[in-house]
């Protein structure tokens, strides 16, 4: 029974940490995203949270950087202290490797600057006051940033989700940024040019800090064609049946070919922006065995007139001889109508011949015609690949030829 007991205080410990580990990040993610924002408040307010949920040397190190950082815009005593105590947490955690040199050069720095302040007589004090707030962290679901493991914050600054804009109950909020609220419910809205706008409600409790995870679906590119009826349309080597006469694709390049029996395939290489509408006007060409087509059922059209004028001149020819035959066995003919009938035969064969021929040759290029025609169907293999771009690598609109 003890055994028990104590296997499950294990497991239930193992769980606790686990959601420990899992708050930790959340809250690093978004301090790592307002540091990068350079928005060293919230940065500071989620490192906290982060820390308070898993003390680890990283974590402190990030959030006495974000205190360095933010001392610098604005000169309250309590940051010099804070970020004196995280350095020297980092310091005496990990002796080698991360970032102990910088550690060590800021712990320098800020020392010096809160013996400064004391000298002065300027008390550096941390107040701990209860606080209820919301803040907002921001995810895309074409981005993967989301997934950096906790390590040290740097002092390189970049632009964190540009284009995001973020209100609470009306009002703006900046992402990553932990607010104060009022105790309960509140709204919460999130839009992104190319993304679909998202408005959640959320209960605030008292005196707790929550960031609320906001995942911002990617409006698709939109990319209509302009080109033959029955077009077959391949997008990046899969088979698109466009039901809406519409592509619906999501940001980035693409290749599009197009197939059509007895035309040219050919393919494009395009840059689509989410949210975004390209128009493709696509003209295709026909084959050179379509375009042999018509001329050789005309050829099979002659050689057939040709082979029709034959048969009549051999059933003509035919009725003559047999007639000339029927009053020669008669009796009292000249002599001459025998070379008559031998020159009738003679037409007679000769033109039989001719329609054998000729009937045979046009049923032949009638089946070689055909033969084009149904099995002229171009694949989309050997296809030559035109690459195109803006030159700001955005959205194109593609017209003409391709």
């Amino acid at each position: 029974m003890r055994a028990t007991i104590v296997i499950l205080c294990v497991a239930l410990l193992g769980v606790a940490r686990a959601d420990e580990k899992a708050t930790a990040e959340k809250y690093f993610r978004a301090g790592a995203k307002a540091y990068a924002a350079q928005n060293f408040e919230a940065a500071i307010a989620n490192f906290e949270e982060a820390y308070r949920a898993l003390p680890v040397p990283e974590i402190a190190f990030s959030a006495a950087q974000a205190y360095r950082r933010q001392y610098r815009v604005d000169a309250r005593p309590e940051y010099v202290k804070r970020s004196v105590e995280l350095y020297r947490i980092y310091l005496d955690k990990v002796k080698t490797g991360g970032r102990v040199g910088d550690a060590a050069d800021s712990l320098g720095e800020m020392q010096r600057e809160l013996d400064r302040l004391g000298a002065a007589g300027i008390k550096a004090e941390m107040r701990i006051v209860e606080r209820t707030r919301l803040g907002v962290t921001i995810a895309v679901d074409d981005k993967t940033s989301d997934k950096a493991a906790l390590r040290e914050i740097g002092d390189a600054v970049g632009d964190a989700l540009p284009g995001v804009t973020a209100t609470l109950d009306g009002k703006p909020l900046e992402p990553f940024a932990l607010v104060d609220v009022d105790p309960g419910e509140h709204v919460v809205a999130v839009s992104a040019p190319g993304y679909e706008p998202i408005e959640q409600k959320h209960r605030a409790v008292a005196g707790a800090s929550e960031l609320i995870d906001i995942a911002l679906r990617a409006r698709p590119a939109r990319v209509g064609l302009k080109t033959e009826p029955d077009t077959r349309v391949i997008v990046d080597g899969r088979p698109s049946a466009m039901p809406t006469g519409v592509l619906e694709l999501v940001a980035g390049k693409h290749v599009i070919t197009l197939l059509h029996d007895g035309r040219k395939p050919i393919a494009k290489e395009i840059v689509v922006e989410r949210g975004a509408t390209t128009t493709i006007v696509a003209p295709l060409v026909k084959t050179t065995q379509r375009r042999a087509v018509p001329w050789i059922y005309l050829g099979a059209g002659a050689l057939a007139l040709g082979a029709t004028t034959g048969a009549i001149v051999a059933l003509v020819a035919n009725g003559d001889a047999s007639d000339l035959h029927a009053k020669i066995l008669v009796g009292n003919r000249a002599a001459s109508d025998a070379d008559t009938y031998d020159r009738l035969v003679k037409r007679r064969d000769r033109a039989a011949t001719a329609t054998y021929v000729l009937g045979g040759a046009a049923v032949l290029a009638a089946v070689i015609g055909t033969g084009l025609y149904l099995f002229d169907a171009p694949s989309a293999e050997g296809v030559t690949v035109t690459p195109v771009a803006s030159p700001d690598g955005a959205a194109v609109v593609v017209g003409g030829r391709f």
